[in-house]
């Protein structure tokens, strides 16, 4: 299913690798497409509007994910795996769309089993947990379900991975594994949503020592994204309990994946990102947590600026194109 790292035959491991950057970019494609389909969709039906939203994430976390794959697990998907994982992806959606129960479960199965080169080493503990991502995707039902699979799980993994190296910490394996079963049980326990959310995120900021603060965009952005989703409960009082989760992940891809991984997808130079970017979701989110129409319109508007600024921020910037097969 995958060659190690510098060991495939090197015109076969050539064309695999420009096969993954193709189905990152398919995926980074089109969740831009979904997302700004999403954000546009309010005024006309909030059902439509949830479930553009929740694939715009899928997709984008799919992307940003799997081009980095294989740094995560030391091996590199065969021809056609890429692809066939792209077509499960897209069938898991069609399904979804048809109602079909367990739709996303063959996409998750054969992504998750791409994952076990990656269950050794310093990778493993943030590989567990995108794992328990991608099984929690294959049984979710809601969009907030949805939401709190895959796409929260690679943002935490993504997250683990940074805050380690930066703050010189690790996560060992039995912690990595006890955490993935406290994050299972929150989305699929009866709780209240708001509480099962605030329980995964308390859970992730004792796994990764809370939260730092620093000049850096990506720290006090995380920050802002980790917190939020905390913030659930007070869905209880009247606010959009499940927005506290959806606005945290949106700040935490405009503080960590946007800026750090979307031009890699694109093969361009890294632009010199604004250290104010994070503040567009930022302000997004607190306008969108009021609930009040006018208000929830201008969180979209921004939201939709944002997303073409990093879009044009991106394509303009010179392109590294692979070279020319061995």
């Amino acid at each position: 299913m995958w060659y190690r790292i510098g060991r495939g035959p090197t015109r076969d491991y050539y064309y695999a690798n420009v096969d993954l950057i193709r189905a990152s970019q398919i995926s980074m494609a089109a969740s831009f497409a979904l997302f700004m389909a999403g954000l546009a969709a309010p005024g006309f039906s909030d059902l439509v509007h949830g479930e553009l939203m929740t694939m715009g994430l899928l997709s984008f976390y799919l992307s940003v994910m799997y081009l980095q794959h294989p740094a995560f697990t030391n091996s590199m998907p065969k021809r056609p795996l890429s692809y066939v994982l792209l077509a499960l992806f897209a069938l898991g959606a069609a399904g979804r769309l048809a109602h079909m129960p367990f739709s996303w479960a063959p996409f998750s199965a054969l992504y998750i089993a791409l994952y076990i080169p990656g269950l050794r080493g310093r990778n493993a503990p943030p590989n567990i947990l995108t794992m328990a991502g991608l099984a929690a995707l294959a049984f979710a039902g809601s969009p907030w379900q949805l939401a709190m699979s895959f796409p929260a799980a690679s943002a935490m993994s993504l997250m683990l991975r940074v805050d380690s190296a930066k703050r010189k910490f690790s996560v060992g394996f039995a912690t990595a594994v006890a955490f993935a079963a406290v994050y299972l049980a929150s989305i699929f326990s009866p709780l209240p949503r708001p509480a099962a959310t605030a329980l995964a995120f308390a859970a992730f900021l004792a796994v990764v020592r809370g939260v730092y603060i620093s000049r850096e965009p990506y720290a006090w952005g995380t920050a802002v994204g980790r917190l939020l989703p905390l913030l659930s409960p007070l869905g209880f009082l009247g606010l959009p309990a499940d927005h506290f989760l959806y606005m945290g992940i949106a700040v935490i891809m405009f503080s960590l994946c946007i800026p750090w991984f979307v031009p890699s997808v694109f093969l361009r130079q890294v632009p010199k990102w604004r250290n104010h970017l994070p503040l567009v979701p930022i302000a997004a989110s607190a306008l969108r947590l009021t609930g009040v129409g006018p208000l929830v319109g201008i969180s979209a508007v921004l939201l939709m600026a944002g997303g073409a600024y990093a879009a044009y921020a991106v394509l303009r910037e010179r392109a590294f194109p692979l070279g020319p097969p061995p």
